[in-house]
């Protein structure tokens, strides 16, 4: 028999003038233990059914008789007060009370009562509650006023597992049928079938269960189960075996998985009693074809399942940490339809699943997809955990490709695998080297800039010809500014080195090339540049801006320095056409994205009359955008968080506002705007689509209660 028995109750009989005879057979994991010592702290039962019930001999009544008896076993029944124990025994015969004898070898048996020497329970009054019953003072039997039994509650074992109390026994009567599991959680329990304690109880067969419960003890280490109020063992008193609770109740981990979660800590040994579903189960199939992470970051698992109504599929490891599938990502499977729908019929839909692991990942160590069956646990499959790419973008092109309804996405970053991006990130970042950028002078630089114009460098760079053509026409531009031009892309460095010096002669615009051997993209290479910038102000400008004529700048540093209420300036930018590309920025909410999405009013249409001055805007655009440094240092500059390029300028105007100041635009200047051509590089393809959402997603999660009420409640 699986679980705590080990065999048939043994079963003792009282006649008139004859001491009880055991009969044979081998004893069950709650039957007496007749001598040996005192109980240790860890077996509470040692060996107790405890000579309980009508054909187990004598049974011992913990507190007095009750006043009134219940007409039913199925009736509520008053706990008694727990005040002076009274020890009774019930003939088989007649269930009337005798008189109690001692057991040998100074183990106290449940028909004894308390010794003399130990000092007396205090007596229950209206105004003082119940004093707590320990593990040692079990069976605790409520009786009727006749002697009949109607609820017991025993503990035959116990084993502290991390921060849980886990207890193996049973329970008769009206506690069998009453809900054991607390409203808080402290007390999970299962209840499970006990044939020795069926025997043991004849008149109470029909409630007579195994009982396991998983106990978070509360204050002064009390706990109520079964309405009893007890008290859990001292830890210095043994902390039990594990080992044998899994072994014991191997046909219930799964409810020991779920009861032991967060207990803090490694359920391996729960683990290794796990085993594959039988052949005969045919509730559930799986298999998994992908798991792979990063250590110290989590993971992606992929694969299949199908399964009935009823069960629960989930993933463990090895520590016993479990994550259910009900919210995984899910899609069509043709192969598996065709496979399985024989068996599984519709349920086969949507059989693809992808799952985020957000605990720690540790490369080789198995990964298994269980089924949880009622108390029950079986592996369908299992898998290695292997190395996911570490890079942020490349780990996000690997677990891009696999299949997502777009509907979804939202759903599946928040769910799954945005946190390990978001953390790949920020390890990125953190891990990065801290020397100085390679910088290459070209040109006389002037000594007290106003402002500081970052242009950053990414897959092409002709347009540098283009902008040092306009720049050489605009004197007070080369008076006031300083340009740098960061090159975030190393496979055009060679290039621009050899190219810078001849760019300078043609145009005798004085710049600076910054670079730090990698790509940082947009807020990365902004930040590099802005690290070795001396001015004052800070101008964010794309190589593919270019002025139509002088004097734009110092309209734009008016506004900066000569309005306080305003921390960041942009301008009117306009297609070759002379149509609106740029005019400010709203936000709009996207069902397809399900986020606020940065909108370009005006975009693609004749320009108004332009305003003199600055006019509110509610964010700009990073192609153009003008702030002081030290309001840039404040509010922490762009975050490089977002991957490759998007939202970062929004990211940084929301911020500013959140600071308290406006963003204004200044419409009375002329620069074409050749959009997203200087990240040409980048490609529009799928990958970018989902980089897009990614960056959307990330943008919604920190602005999003922000956008509601600025724009209304969203949809």
């Amino acid at each position: 028999m699986t679980g705590t028995q080990s065999g048939k109750t043994r079963v003792l009989r009282r006649t008139a003038g004859k001491a009880p005879a055991p009969t044979a057979g081998p004893k069950p994991a709650g039957a007496v233990r007749q001598g040996g010592g005192r109980q240790t702290g860890q077996d509470t039962g040692q060996d107790m059914i405890a000579d309980a019930g009508q054909h187990a001999g004598q049974i011992t009544s913990r507190t007095p008789p009750q006043p009134a008896a219940a007409a039913a076993l199925d009736a509520p029944v008053r706990r008694p007060p727990e005040g002076r124990q009274v020890s009774q025994t019930v003939s088989p015969q007649t269930n009337s009370p005798q008189t109690a004898s001692p057991s040998p070898g100074g183990v106290r048996r449940p028909d004894e009562t308390p010794r003399s020497d130990a000092p007396p329970a205090p007596r229950a009054s209206a105004a003082t509650p119940p004093s707590f019953l320990s593990l040692s003072q079990l069976p605790h039997l409520i009786r009727a006023p006749a002697g009949d039994v109607l609820d017991g509650l025993m503990v035959d074992y116990y084993a502290y597992v991390g921060d849980r109390l886990v207890l193996s026994g049973w329970v008769v009567g009206a506690g069998s049928g009453r809900r054991i599991d607390s409203a808080d959680d402290t007390v999970r329990a299962c209840l499970f079938p006990r044939p020795d304690v069926e025997t043991a109880f004849p008149g109470l067969a029909a409630s007579a269960r195994g009982l396991l419960a998983v106990v978070r003890p509360g204050e002064g280490d009390t706990f109520t189960l079964c309405g009893r109020r007890l008290r859990a063992p001292r830890r210095a008193d043994g902390e039990g075996d594990p080992a044998r609770m899994f072994v014991d109740h191997r046909a219930r981990l799964g409810f020991l998985l779920e009861a032991l979660q967060g207990s803090a800590v490694s359920l391996a040994p729960l683990v290794a009693q796990l085993q594959t579903a039988p052949a005969a189960y045919k509730r559930a199939r799986g298999f998994l074809e992908h798991a792979k992470g990063v250590p110290g970051h989590g993971g992606l698992v992929v694969g299949w399942t199908v399964q009935v109504p009823g069960v629960t599929l989930a993933l463990i490891d090895q520590r016993g940490r479990i994550v259910p599938l009900a919210e995984a990502v899910r899609w069509h499977r043709p192969d598996i339809v065709d496979a399985f729908s024989s068996e599984f019929g519709n349920f086969t839909f949507n059989a693809g699943m992808l799952q985020g692991w957000r605990h720690g990942v540790t490369l080789g160590e198995e990964i298994r997809l269980c089924v949880l069956d009622g108390d029950e646990c079986h592996v369908l499959a299992s898998r290695q955990w292997e190395a996911a790419p570490v890079e942020p973008v490349s780990f996000a092109k690997w677990a891009f490709e696999f299949p997502t309804p777009l509907d979804r996405f939202f759903d599946r970053l928040e769910q799954h695998d945005g946190a390990v991006i978001d953390s790949l990130v920020a390890a990125k970042l953190a891990a990065r080297p801290p020397r100085p950028p390679e910088i290459m002078v070209c040109g006389p630089q002037p000594e007290s800039p106003r402002c500081s114009i970052i242009i950053p460098l990414f897959g092409r760079f002709d347009f540098m010809l283009n902008q040092l053509l306009e720049f050489s026409e605009d004197d007070e531009l080369k008076a006031d500014a300083e340009l740098i031009y960061v090159v975030d892309d190393p496979r055009i460095l060679s290039e621009v080195r050899q190219q810078a010096p001849l760019l300078y002669e043609a145009n005798r615009v004085p710049f600076r090339i910054v670079t730090a051997g990698e790509n940082r993209g947009f807020s990365g290479a902004n930040n590099l540049g802005i690290s070795v910038a001396r001015a004052p102000n800070l101008l964010l400008l794309n190589s593919d801006v270019i002025p139509v004529e002088p004097g734009w700048l110092q309209k734009m540093l008016a506004v900066i320095e000569g309005r306080a209420d305003v921390g960041i300036v942009g301008a009117r930018l306009f297609y070759p056409n002379g149509a609106i590309q740029h005019d400010g920025m709203a936000f709009v909410w996207e069902p397809a994205l399900n986020a606020h999405i940065n909108k370009h009013p005006g975009m693609g249409l004749e320009p108004p009359d332009p305003r003199a001055g600055a006019t509110p805007r509610l964010a700009v655009t990073g192609a153009c955008l003008l702030m002081s440094r030290a309001l840039y240092d404040r509010v922490g500059g762009l975050d490089e968080g977002f991957l490759i390029g998007d939202f970062e300028d929004s990211d940084l105007c929301l911020k500013v506002r959140s600071a308290g100041l406006s963003i204004a635009c200044v419409e009375d200047v002329n620069l074409i705007h050749l959009e997203r051509q200087s990240l040409a590089g980048i490609g529009q393809d799928r990958f970018r689509n989902f980089v897009v959402r990614y960056n959307a997603w990330r943008h919604e999660r920190r602005w999003g209660s922000v956008l509601r009420k600025m724009t209304g409640a969203r949809g």
